[in-house]
């Protein structure tokens, strides 16, 4: 029965995972920019649904809205304030890399120094447990994994079936030819900033209501997303991401059952030798 409550937890830190990475894996396969901000804009919306919800007792879903809201626009702030204005004086993706971290740093520096480095959990009381039988599990995780189920089914049919999902998938396969051909390759570059920050902000909700947020918390679960990322394959973005997070969300819980201070040191041995094994990832 204990592998089978590792299996529940496992699924539900896929869910968080699973959010984060597809948002990543958007922006690095059609844009190729190594989005270590990310972090950033997790952080972001996490501390601000933390604001809003717990310290001036806004309703949650007006919070959670609000902070959807601020995360988009930091997203799409960063690359236009940063990320676009290095290209066209001629940055490489380095320099982008070396800025996105940068920034980062920043905000985990700012953040400390207004948090003190206290944990910020965003609900009052515990998660209401559910028992069946002999598994005990919490009904936030099924909340968690249903709307990621749910959004991930959208998300497909959106990049699938619209004309925007049909410039994204353009402007992955072939930037320049997708310019060449008439898409309007800043408006999609804006939608993905937009849509992809709004995925990292609702991870930043879902675990400062869960387990709450700490100035580090955002490169703390990217790392795992990267590797998530990485794992799945970026050829095929929505099943590389899905199937890269459920990986690493059932390795990192049986890990942390079995050998809690070895988690990092295994997923990323782990990641090693996927690399050497499947220079291109499960599903590349």
């Amino acid at each position: 029965m204990a592998l089978l409550q590792v299996l529940i937890s496992g699924l539900s830190l896929s869910g968080y995972y699973a959010v984060l990475a597809i948002g990543f894996g958007m922006i690095f396969a059609t844009l190729r920019i190594f989005h270590i901000a990310h972090a950033a804009v997790f952080g972001l919306a996490g501390y601000m649904f933390f604001l809003f919800h717990r310290m001036y007792q806004i309703d949650i879903w007006v919070s959670g809205a609000l902070a959807l809201v601020l995360a988009a626009v930091f997203g799409l702030l960063i690359d236009l304030g940063i990320y676009r204005p290095l290209l066209r004086r001629g940055g490489g993706t380095f320099s982008v890399f070396i800025a996105s971290l940068g920034l980062t740093l920043v905000f985990e520096s700012v953040a400390l120094m207004l948090t003190k480095g206290t944990l910020s959990v965003a609900r009052v009381g515990a998660l209401a447990p559910v028992t069946i039988g002999p598994v005990s599990f919490r009904w936030f995780d099924v909340e968690v994994v249903v709307p990621v189920a749910l959004l991930y089914a959208g998300l497909y049919i959106a990049v699938m079936r619209t004309r925007v999902g049909l410039e994204i998938r353009a402007l992955a396969d072939n930037a320049g030819l997708a310019g060449v051909v008439g898409i309007n390759t800043d408006r999609t570059r804006t939608a993905i900033f937009l849509g992809a920050s709004a995925l990292a902000g609702l991870a930043g909700i879902f675990t400062a209501y869960d387990s709450g947020m700490v100035p580090t918390s955002g490169m703390d679960l990217l790392f795992i997303t990267i590797v998530a990322v990485i794992f799945g394959g970026s050829r095929y973005l929505f099943m590389g991401a899905l199937g890269g997070s459920i990986i690493m969300g059932l390795v990192t819980a049986l890990a942390g059952f079995l050998f809690p201070q070895w988690v990092t040191i295994i997923v990323f041995s782990l990641l090693i030798v996927l690399l050497i094994v499947r220079p291109n990832g499960l599903f590349g």
